[in-house]
């Protein structure tokens, strides 16, 4: 549902917060859809390497703290993570924490409280089985702009998933379109993203696989291709820890990613 490093994250989050769909064969029921208030918080590390075409590794350590709530159908997020690049420059963080090759920046160490993320997801349940999501997030330009952490400019991300329960299997479509800010003498590129996946128990544990990809930012770099990896457990009836890994097929990716995140459940 997103693309890896830290967006990616948000497909582990939501599917791990909803009631474990992956347990179900069945839609969702009444009582679960128009549960009135949830809330939760939760936070991690996410560590991502790669070239992106240049002559130098990037290393991106990125430490977010999300807050969820959902009521009803209705789901509202915003999150704020710990940046730390380290490099030749040339690569930002973008829309949802992910790696913004093609962007002018400072070379060397630099780091700093990355940009606000601000998103909702409105929910829709057709048919016994089917789920439908329609989603938008902006990315606002918080970070200090001596840190070139990110592009300095407010970006727009708009979305739309599906998922349909076989058995336990829960196969999924996501589809959206970025919508990026210009920094001063810098055209981006907006474009589409797109992820498709599955999610299946693994005894109490939820086993998570996708493909993603995203359109370059610039001419400078390669549209990103990627594969996604996660298991996402239970720890209590409140805590639930997700590890997950990623393997870059093209320049616009990172080399590799592995990330650990806990989400826990306020009420």
């Amino acid at each position: 549902m997103r693309s890896i490093t830290y967006a990616i994250i948000t497909l582990s989050l939501a599917i791990t917060l909803q009631p474990m769909r992956a347990h179900a064969s069945d839609a969702l029921t009444t009582s679960q859809r128009t549960d009135p208030f949830r809330m939760s918080v939760s936070t991690g590390v996410d560590y991502s390497q790669g070239d992106y075409g240049l002559a130098q590794d990037t290393k991106i350590l990125v430490v977010p703290v999300n807050v969820r709530v959902t009521t009803g159908d209705l789901a509202f997020s915003a999150t704020i993570p710990y940046l730390r690049i380290d490099g030749p420059g040339g690569v930002v963080v973008g829309p949802d924490g992910q790696p913004l090759p093609g962007v002018p920046a400072i070379p060397g160490e630099r780091d700093g409280i990355g940009d606000l993320s601000l998103g909702t997801t409105y929910t829709m349940h057709p048919v016994p089985g089917l789920e439908v999501g329609l989603g938008g997030r902006v990315k606002l330009p918080t970070s200090a702009t001596a840190e070139h952490l990110g592009t300095g400019k407010t970006d727009f991300t708009m979305s739309a998933d599906v998922s349909y329960a076989i058995g336990e299997i829960i196969p999924f479509v996501d589809v959206g379109y970025r919508v990026l800010g210009n920094p001063a003498g810098l055209q981006l590129r907006d474009g589409p993203t797109a992820s498709v996946g599955l999610s299946a128990p693994v005894g109490k544990s939820v086993l998570i696989v996708s493909y993603d990809y995203m359109h370059a930012s610039t001419s400078l770099t390669e549209d990103s291709h990627e594969l996604f990896g996660g298991l996402s457990m239970p720890v209590t009836g409140r805590v639930n820890v997700t590890g997950y890994g990623i393997a870059g097929l093209s320049k616009g990716s990172p080399d590799f990613g592995l990330g650990l995140l806990f989400t826990v459940k306020v009420f």
